[in-house]
Order: structure tokens, then C-alpha cells, then sequence
């Protein structure tokens, strides 16, 4: 989000009030779509939101909002630029007075947390505070004097034509807009918008490495040859990418409050209020509906229901199971594992229980290991991690979680390796005993560098950006590929 400044340094008659705006100004977020979509995850006042939405009141839909959501003041991300303005015009002897369309329950707790506003305007009583409803209760509390106004949308127009001073928190193509407008008048501009870049990092295409998984059936089938196997894994690949994306976006908005508590997760587009949650829940809807078409015309109504598993229980993780201990780390290894099963039923392709197996104890490691690093950030012993059941001083207890599902995996693989299968699909099945101690170098790795806090919030996206894991990834493969082309012969040559 880029923010540039320019303000009029002219001190204005002491008598002059100034209002400020909320939602998309005070702070780039929208409160009440952040309280109501909180009250939908969490599954509170659902009545009350239900009944004022089938009435189209919008007052009664935000005191619903937020009378039942989860809301911290003190955890909003807020425009410092807008603050630093407010806080120099207070300084002056001048009203600073908080005029939003928020419901009064919710512009109240922002004023008492931020300590510098004189009064409030709010929607309250039934009346949606906006656009004309605003400037007359504006016009109302400043008895006749001239005022000066911060906003951020169209609906705001009306009141800075009728404003004396003029203060602008948008898109630059809106400033450009309304300085042609209101040149004059404007004493603050701020340039504050979201870019695609900020949507797309929302979307964590990072992570759509995960669902390359999705390609080990093919890969230890050796049908890379196979045309109709490629495409229908590059489609497989495409829509568990497009749901994944589309649960990423969920799951972070429906942890904006935890997030907010993160020293690094705080940072990510919905919780410092770069993407504004509306646009979150219908990117979400359109990838969805992209995914499952392109399973349906693409793949096979078999790997849809597949796809329909994975979406059911990422979202039953999302809402419920992540609140519980075991039961998170075993359901994300699920998670994993399934987009090989997926890979499987997209390609037609058998499976051996063996990889299976392997697959779901290496995400049982790396799942704790996810943990491991969030309960190291709680710096003190006793303390619980938000939205999750964990608590400060049980990194030990992940450790050695970890690290037995690590060794458990890499047994399984022996056992594999030494399976009659791999003696009769591999001209030179002795090689496949390399990838034991390149994988036994990068999970002993990553667990060392998580305890010196250098993988950050995810091993699978450390892994990606990692030369070093990126580099055993590739030896990994080139030993598959020369255990099945080499034969015994050509080794002893």
C-alpha cells in the first residue's frame, strides 16, 4: 500500500471543528464487514444478522455485528498519517469529533481506545450515518460554524462541498479526482490503496507448492510419458490450487483478531487492512467456482468429490479443529497426504500404501514443526496461543513430536525401498537408498534452522524460497529417475 502525504500547514481559526471518518480513512479497514464476517466464523448472533438482513436494514445488521463479534480497538491497524493530523489539530485547541457510519457501539471503543476524540456521530437508533444522514448530523454538532472533514468514498462528496476545509485518505486516481474538485480546500491527501500485489500475497500463490504433491503418483509411476496423465495432473493442480487460495483467504479472515497478536502475522493483507474483507470473500467465491468447474469438465467427477473432501475439512479446520491440540497437526498431515490420493484419482493412477504412509508422518513432522515456531513466539511460559490450544513453554513437547514423526518417516521409507514392489519397477533399486540420507539431512536441517527461528511461519514456503532445499529436492528426483532407468549392469559398469 503506498502512502504519500501532503498537508496544508496553515493553522486554521481554533473554532474550526474537524470530523474524521472511520472505515477507509482512521483505519483502511471496514469494521463492520470484519464484525459480521467474525459473527458468521464464529457463529454468533447469527439470528439477529439473519433478521436484519432479510429486512435491509442496514442500521440493525451493524449493531448486530457488533454486538455479538469479537472486536479490539486496540489491534486495528490505523493510518498514522491521519493520527498525526489529529492529534497536531488537537494541539491547536480544535473539536476533533469521530463521524463514521459504524455502529456507535463500535466508533465508541475506537474513540476511548485512541483517547483524542472530543465527541462521536454514529449510525445508532436505526439511522445509518452516511453520506446526507451525515452531513446533517455534521451540520447539527458544528452549529453553524465552518468544518473541515477527512473521508475516503464517493459517499463523502456531499459532505466536503459543504465542508470549509478538505481532507482526502484514497486511491490516487480518486485524489487526482477530487483535488481537481476541491484543490483549494484540501489541507491533507493521503494516497492509501490496495495493489494486486497485496491481493495476489492474500492468495499465498507461494503455497501452491504444497499441490505439487498431486504429481508424485505420476511421478513414481514413471507416466510422465503419458499425456492424459499430465494434463489431468495439471488440471488436479490448478483447481486444489485455486481451493487453496480460496481457504487461505477464509482462514484469514476469520483470524484477523490472532493475527492482529502476531509479531510477523500482522503484517498479511487482510489483518493490516490492505485488502479489504469484502473483496476477500468474493475472490474466495470466484475461486471456488473455478475449481470446481475444472474439475468437473476436466478431470473426473471422482476427483471433484476429492476436491469437495479437502474444502470440507480445511473449512472444518478453519472454523473448529484448529482449536485443538493433536487434533490440528494430524488433520493438516491429512490435508497433505489427500492431494496425493487426489493425484491418484485424477490420473487413474494406483497408489502404493507405502507412500501413503511415508507422506502422512513427514506433514505430521512439518505440521509440528509449524507449531513449534508459533509456541517459540510466545515468549512466556503459561501463555496460550491465540485461537489455538497450545501454550508458551510446550516447544520441547513439539520438538520431540516432530522429530519422532521425522524418524517414523524415514523407517517407512526404508521399508519401501526394500519392498519386493520397488525390486520389480526399478532397474536399480539399491539407488533409492540415497534419498534416505539427502531427506534425513533436509528434515534434520529444518528442524535446527526452526529452533534458531530462521524458517519463519511455514517450513513448506522456507522450503520453496531455500536454495539448499530446493538443491536436495532436485537430487531427490535425479535419483528416482536414475534407480529407474539404470539397470544393474550399468551400475556395476
Amino acid at each position: 500500500m503506498a502512502t504519500t502525504v501532503t498537508v496544508d500547514h496553515t493553522d486554521p481559526d481554533a473554532s474550526v471543528p474537524l470530523y474524521v471518518d472511520l472505515d477507509g480513512t482512521l483505519t483502511p479497514t471496514d469494521t463492520a464487514q470484519e464484525q459480521i464476517l467474525d459473527c458468521v466464523f464464529n457463529g454468533r448472533g447469527l439470528k439477529s444478522l439473519a433478521k436484519a438482513a432479510f429486512g435491509f436494514d442496514i442500521p440493525a445488521i451493524k449493531a448486530a455485528a457488533a454486538n455479538h463479534a469479537e472486536f479490539r480497538a486496540d489491534l486495528l491497524p490505523y493510518c498514522e498519517d491521519v493520527i498525526h493530523y489529529i492529534t497536531t489539530a488537537r494541539s491547536q485547541g480544535r473539536d476533533v469529533i469521530l463521524a463514521t457510519a459504524a455502529d456507535r457501539q463500535t466508533a465508541d471503543a475506537v474513540a476511548a481506545q485512541l483517547g483524542f476524540f472530543h465527541r462521536v456521530l454514529a449510525s445508532q437508533d436505526g439511522q445509518n450515518l452516511k453520506g446526507k444522514a451525515k452531513l446533517d448530523a455534521i451540520e447539527r454538532d458544528a452549529a453553524g460554524r465552518g468544518f473541515e472533514y477527512i473521508g475516503d468514498s464517493s459517499a463523502d462528496v456531499e459532505i466536503w462541498n459543504a465542508s470549509e476545509r478538505v481532507g482526502l485518505v484514497a486511491g490516487q486516481a480518486k485524489i487526482d479526482k477530487w483535488t481537481d474538485a476541491w484543490g483549494p480546500k484540501i489541507t491533507l491527501s493521503v494516497t492509501q490503496e490496495s495493489s494486486f500485489g497485496d491481493l495476489l500475497r492474500a492468495m499465498r500463490p507461494q503455497q501452491w507448492a504444497k499441490n505439487l504433491l498431486i504429481f508424485l503418483p505420476m511421478l513414481f509411476a514413471h507416466a510422465y510419458v503419458d499425456g492424459a496423465a499430465v494434463t489431468a495432473s495439471l488440471f488436479a493442480f490448478f483447481a486444489f490450487s485455486f481451493v487453496a487460495s480460496a481457504v487461505y483467504l477464509v482462514n484469514d479472515l476469520s483470524d484477523l483478531v490472532a493475527d492482529r497478536q502476531h509479531p510477523r502475522k500482522r503484517y498479511r493483507p487482510f489483518a493490516a487492512g490492505k485488502v479489504s474483507p469484502i473483496v476477500g470473500g468474493v475472490l474466495a467465491f470466484f475461486l471456488l467456482f473455478a475449481a470446481f468447474l475444472i474439475s468437473f469438465m476436466y478431470v473426473t467427477t471422482n476427483f471433484a468429490l476429492i476436491l469437495l473432501v479437502y474444502l470440507a475439512t480445511t473449512t472444518s479446520y478453519t472454523l473448529v479443529l484448529k482449536q485443538y491440540s493433536t487434533v490440528d497437526v494430524l488433520t493438516l498431515a491429512f490435508l497433505y497426504t489427500l492431494r496425493v490420493g487426489a493425484g491418484s484419482v485424477a490420473t487413474k493412477i494406483s497408489i502404493s500404501p507405502w507412500l501413503l504412509t511415508f507422506c502422512f508422518f513427514f506433514f505430521v513432522s512439518l505440521a509440528y514443526m509449524k507449531r513449534f515456531i508459533e509456541v517459540l513466539d510466545v515468549a512466556e511460559e503459561g501463555k496460550k496461543l491465540p485461537s489455538r490450544n497450545y501454550w508458551g513453554g510446550e516447544d520441547t513437547l513439539m520438538f520431540s513430536f516432530g522429530i519422532v514423526n521425522a524418524g517414523l518417516c524415514l523407517l517407512t521409507l526404508a521399508q519401501y525401498i526394500g519392498s519386493a514392489h520397488v525390486g520389480n519397477a526399478y532397474g536399480a533399486p539399491d539407488i533409492l537408498w540415497l534419498t534416505i540420507p539427502l531427506l534425513m539431512f533436509w528434515l534434520n536441517r529444518s528442524w535446527l534452522y526452526a529452533a534458531r527461528g530462521k524458517v519463519g511461519d511455514d517450513p513448506v514456503a522456507f522450503a520453496v524460497k531455500d536454495r539448499i532445499s530446493r538443491v536436495l529436492l532436485l537430487l531427490v528426483v535425479v535419483t528416482i529417475f536414475l534407480a529407474k532407468y539404470l539397470t544393474f549392469e550399468t551400475v556395476l559398469l
